[in-house]
């Protein structure tokens, strides 16, 4: 079998434009009938004359025809043709997981390693996050930062490129200084409770107390358990002097800080919803946390995963110049209307 070379157009974004189609074989009807009004032709000889005389009526209404061609590919090109399916089924065994990150200020304790070079929490954070994505290709996973605030960094999605593209410009701050533990949890529930998956899963990152927001962390947590949601919690860093920076007289410098992660909470959390409570204290121990979360049930399921539409515009006007030029050289040629 012979594939079709050009794309096939799915859908159009301004579809009654095509009503604008009809009016095609009136303005043909038209246009015929006020070339037969006319009184005489000219000819330069007799022998055109005869020329005409032989001719097929198509041959004369030729450029009539390629007129009408080249409007109708204007019109569907002007109606946005799109090729592709919105949305594409998809049978996979995962789980739907929306993962809540800490990006609070205190995220810049220098407490962690990567190759003997201290790296600051979130960096070290966005690494393992980013492994922990790749070792999932089945799941659906979404992004919620959280700080003084919480807000969707990408919502729930098979594509995993754009997921850690979207996870490469989460930035310390970008939610404000504090730590609204109570609000990104519930920021995280409202990704998941519409979505009728089996097993869906929230795992909760944060190196601090909820000191901010206006959503009681456990009643977050007691919402989630409602809607059948686990809650995994991380809690990272220790209750120990950490190296953190700051700006003194001779530029940026490193002096110990403690920053209380309530431990305590976090265990009340997980246990709530039937999830497991971690702690990392060391780059190792937060990539260990997030193998053991890895080995996860998994859930059969189906859904439909949008995709990219692709505009097809361009392979109308491509069409529409290519009869308007047929048009051009056939009245250029022998075949041409002598008037």
């Amino acid at each position: 079998m012979i594939a079709w070379p050009w794309p096939v157009p799915t859908s159009f974004v301004y579809p009654l434009g095509l009503f604008a189609l009809i009016l095609l074989p009136f303005l043909f009807a038209y246009r015929s009938h006020a070339e037969k009004k006319k009184r005489g032709y000219g000819f330069p000889s007799l022998t055109s004359l005869q020329s005409y005389a032989r001719r097929r009526s198509w041959q004369r209404d030729m450029p009539i025809y390629l007129r009408l061609l080249t409007l109708a590919c204007l019109i569907v090109a002007a109606t946005r043709p799109q090729g592709g399916d919105v949305r594409q089924k998809k049978h996979v065994e995962g789980l739907d997981i929306v993962l809540v990150l800490d990006t609070s200020q205190s995220m810049l304790a220098m407490d962690f390693k990567v190759g003997g070079e201290r790296k600051n929490r979130l960096e070290v954070v966005k690494q393992v996050v980013g492994e922990f994505i790749s070792s999932r290709p089945d799941d659906r996973i979404g992004l919620v930062v959280f700080g003084t605030t919480s807000t969707t960094q990408a919502p729930l999605t098979m594509d995993h490129q754009i997921l850690q593209q979207f996870l490469k410009h989460i930035a310390i701050g970008m939610a404000g200084p504090e730590t609204a533990i109570g609000d990104g949890l519930a920021t995280g529930v409202k990704r998941l409770k519409d979505i009728p998956a089996p097993s869906k899963v929230l795992i909760l990152l944060t190196d601090g107390d909820n000191t901010a927001g206006t959503i009681d962390p456990l009643e977050a947590a007691q919402l989630a358990k409602t809607l059948g949601i686990k809650i995994y919690t991380i809690a990272v860093g220790t209750n120990e002097p950490v190296p953190f920076p700051v700006q003194g007289f001779w530029g940026t410098e490193y002096r110990p800080q403690v920053f209380k992660v309530n431990t305590e909470l976090m265990n009340k959390i997980a246990e709530l919803t039937g999830g497991q409570s971690y702690q990392a204290k060391t780059t190792e121990d937060l990539k260990e946390v997030y193998s053991t979360i890895d080995k996860l049930e998994k859930a059969k399921q189906e859904f439909e995963d949008p995709i990219e539409r692709e505009e097809l515009a361009w392979v109308f006007l491509c069409g529409a110049l290519f009869f308007l030029a047929s048009e051009q050289l056939w009245l250029t040629s022998r075949q041409r209307v002598v008037p």
